[in-house]
């Protein structure tokens, strides 16, 4: 069990060549690589599905969120198998979580604020396209 007390200790935390046991690189990999298995899927769900332009819109942030933070945590993964001194230390995964946060709260405020108007605004031009007369 994660004693958090324990993780947030400067000593624990900066410590620069943290002890780190195979099953916790292999539980950080798996962690790393989901999220990286997540961002293409959503690439791959965005090419193919076709969707409005806010939706799209949506899923490419989403996508590059999780490509890149999956990428760097496998990369930070990597280090610290190889126990690279200062580099492989536990803060960069307190960096790497509010790189996170900060990355999710502009994708989330889109969602729930600009992502609706966006929607309404696409209904209306939807109903006003469909009395003006077709191409031939």
């Amino acid at each position: 069990m994660i004693d958090l007390i324990k993780f947030f200790q400067p000593a624990y935390l900066f410590d620069v060549r943290p002890y780190t046991t195979g099953g916790t690189i292999r539980a950080m990999i798996i962690f790393f690589a989901i999220f990286l298995i997540i961002g293409l899927g959503l690439k791959i769900f965005e090419k193919f599905k076709k969707l409005e332009k806010f939706q799209s819109k949506i899923l490419n942030k989403s996508a590059a969120l999780f490509i890149t933070l999956g990428a760097i945590g496998l990369g930070l993964t990597w280090i610290r198998y190889e126990r690279v001194q200062l580099l492989s230390s536990r803060y960069w995964l307190i960096i790497w979580l509010i790189i996170l946060i900060a990355w999710l709260y502009p994708i989330i405020n889109y969602w729930f604020k600009t992502a609706p108007q966006a929607k309404k605004l696409s209904e209306e031009k939807k109903l006003f396209r469909k009395y003006l007369p077709n191409k031939k």
